[in-house]
Formats: structure tokens, C-alpha cells, sequence
């Protein structure tokens, strides 16, 4: 299943928001933390892409091509009456 356009939105402005402020509230002195950070920002990401489309549940699925029938063919009985 390919994630919506909606889904990788959501998900990008959520890992960049909380990489950005948890970078600018919590002190980080280390690589470590940093890569905590990412971390969890991904992840938190992940989930809030995974969230919406179960918010809005599982597509309903495409309808069918409707059926084209051929017309009858026109003899010469048909036409002249």
C-alpha cells in the first residue's frame, strides 16, 4: 500500500517540528542525543502518518468499468420500416 500525498505531509512536518524542538529544549551535548532525537522524531512520524489513515479507514474500492454492449446490427427489414 503506497501512502497517500496527505500521509507524507503529515509525517514530514511532524518529524521536522519535533527534531526542531526537542533539539531547542533539551541540552544536547552528544552525538547520542542528537541521534535519540532523530530518532524518536521518525517515529513519532511514522505514527502520526500510520494514524490518519486509520482515522479515515480503508478505502472503499474502485468501482468497475461498466459493461458496453454492441447494438444490434440494422438489417434491411429494421430500416425500411
Amino acid at each position: 500500500m503506497q501512502p497517500t500525498p496527505a500521509q507524507i505531509a503529515y509525517g514530514s512536518a511532524t518529524v521536522i517540528l519535533t527534531t526542531l524542538l526537542l533539539l531547542v529544549i533539551a541540552p544536547t551535548g552528544s552525538g547520542l542525543a542528537v541521534a535519540l532525537i532523530a530518532a524518536l522524531a521518525l517515529m513519532l512520524g511514522v505514527v502520526v502518518a500510520v494514524g490518519i489513515q486509520a482515522r479515515r479507514g480503508p478505502r472503499a474500492p474502485a468501482a468497475p468499468a461498466p459493461l458496453v454492449t454492441a447494438a444490434p446490427p440494422v438489417t434491411r427489414e429494421k430500416a425500411r420500416v
